[in-house]
């Protein structure tokens, strides 16, 4: 029998074993129109689309430990889904020869307010999350998009509207309900699991399968955004407003910032987390500019939940690919990433779009995520900038290879790889430092010593890769 054979079989095996355990739930291509809805699911990412063998949903941690134990039972190939945000194909999908588990019926949302932590299930959303806390007059540190999944964000790392107040996303986790690779259901957090806990803050899921987050809860973030659209002729001067503003952020947490570069525009977002009277001066370097074509979302004082609606991405149908690259700062590094899309962009076809963000974290940043406990990623404490490019494969490598050569000649990259904005050829979980990568090793051969989510799990950023270098 070969290999494809032998997956295929396995995949019948799981499929047959959960129907009978799990009687009409499971879902199969035989039933058309719940599997091209469930196949076509992923944020309408047309790379992640892949014909999985079967779906299921199961609804509580039980359920999950159940559907694992098949898993392992008959070694068939599984991944694992929630919002199913990233782009890289196989990361939440797989083809025949495998199954789905789809997390999002485990949405249940409690507060605990005398811990001030909140209770919420890996399937819910931000859009979730936002708007039971907002009810509440409280605010947690999330994505910025409301169709972003909980639990894809945070195992990621998860890079807020505003990171330099309360850290990155995985910083805000207090605790974590896991169930394990022998099915076990436990509990990490800084008193149980806690080298579990340490590894699962931006650690991917190398580890288990996580059902439940507690969350840190803080007052209501009151948000001030603005959304303009520049003339990208005037590269030169946005990119040095850009620089200012990302300069005073050393000085100033509240503000938030992204500078996203189009063939036809530069949408430019300015958040400030509260509600002044007057717009923030330290944006006047860019509200002086007089290449404004458009403000796309005039000044509005709202919460995280009106800025995650704001910022939500296009649902369109598209094949989309993603890459990251973490910087200092610098005018002249920017001003070299710049023309470095631009020359990259007038050799791509017509129906490829290729663009690129600056999405800046302070020093405070990385400081207010050890503050709460620390994280696994290794964040140096220095002010810094994610540069996100999104298009063709081809193109992207080549965008994010020139941009790591530009600041090396710099002497300003760093080696961090924001999870959340990777490409799947990035040796993501080694940019941690290898330190960092012992650890997340040891804690793999602990809580999954046969290593079925490095040998089982179709794809992702694990650390089955690492060890092949």
């Amino acid at each position: 029998m070969s290999s494809e054979q032998d997956s295929k079989a396995r995949a019948t095996a799981v499929v047959d074993l959960l129907k009978s355990a799990f009687s009409g739930r499971v879902i199969t291509p035989d039933k058309t129109s719940e599997y091209e809805t469930q196949r076509d699911y992923p944020w309408y990412v047309q790379t992640c689309w892949a014909p999985a063998a079967a779906y299921i949903q199961p609804s509580s941690a039980q359920e999950v430990a159940e559907i694992l134990a098949v898993i392992v039972k008959t070694g068939s190939k599984f991944a694992i889904r929630t919002g199913g945000h990233n782009p890289n194909s196989g990361f939440s999908s797989v083809d025949g020869a495998g199954i789905v588990i789809d997390l999002r019926q485990l949405n249940s949302l409690s507060l605990d307010k005398e811990k001030g932590a909140l209770h919420v299930g890996a399937g819910s959303s931000w859009g979730d999350v936002y708007s039971y806390l907002e009810d509440n007059g409280l605010s947690a540190i999330g994505g910025r998009d409301t169709l972003v999944g909980l639990a894809g964000f945070l195992l990621g790392g998860g890079l807020p509207a505003f990171p330099n107040i309360h850290g990155t996303g995985a910083d805000g986790v207090r605790g974590l309900e896991v169930v394990l690779a022998d099915s076990s259901i436990i509990t990490a957090n800084v008193q149980d699991n806690k080298e579990l806990y340490r590894a699962l803050k931006g650690g991917g899921s190398n580890f288990g399968i996580v059902t439940k987050f507690d969350l840190a809860v803080h007052p209501l973030i009151k948000v001030q955004s603005t959304i303009n659209l520049y003339n990208p002729s005037d590269y030169p001067n946005i990119i040095r407003a850009t620089v200012k503003v990302q300069e005073a952020m050393e000085a100033d947490p509240k503000i938030g910032l992204f500078t996203n570069f189009n063939a036809g525009f530069v949408a430019v977002g300015m958040l400030y987390a509260d509600s002044p009277d007057e717009k923030p001066k330290v944006f006047d370097p860019f509200f002086d500019l007089t290449s404004l074509i458009t403000a796309v979302a005039p000044t509005t004082n709202g919460t995280l939940l009106s800025l995650a609606k704001a910022m939500a991405h296009s649902t369109e149908p598209q094949k989309r690919k993603i890459g990251t690259v973490t910087t200092k700062v610098s005018y002249d590094l920017y001003l070299g990433v710049y023309e470095a899309w631009l020359d990259v962009t007038n050799k791509l076809s017509k129906n490829i779009t290729l663009h690129f963000t600056v999405q800046p974290v302070s020093k405070a940043g990385a400081q207010a995520g050890e503050a709460q406990g620390g994280n696994t990623m290794g964040v140096e404490k220095v002010a810094q900038c994610y540069s996100n490019d999104a298009a063709a494969s081809q193109a992207i490598n080549t965008m994010t290879q020139r941009v790591e050569k530009l600041a090396r000649e710099k002497d300003l990259y760093l080696d961090f790889l924001a999870m959340n904005f990777a490409n799947s050829s990035q040796d993501v979980l080694r940019s941690y430092g290898a330190a960092n990568v012992r650890k997340l090793q040891e804690t793999a051969a602990k809580y999954d010593p046969n290593g079925v989510f490095q040998k089982l799990q179709n794809d992702g950023f694990l650390l089955r890769k690492t060890s092949k270098e």
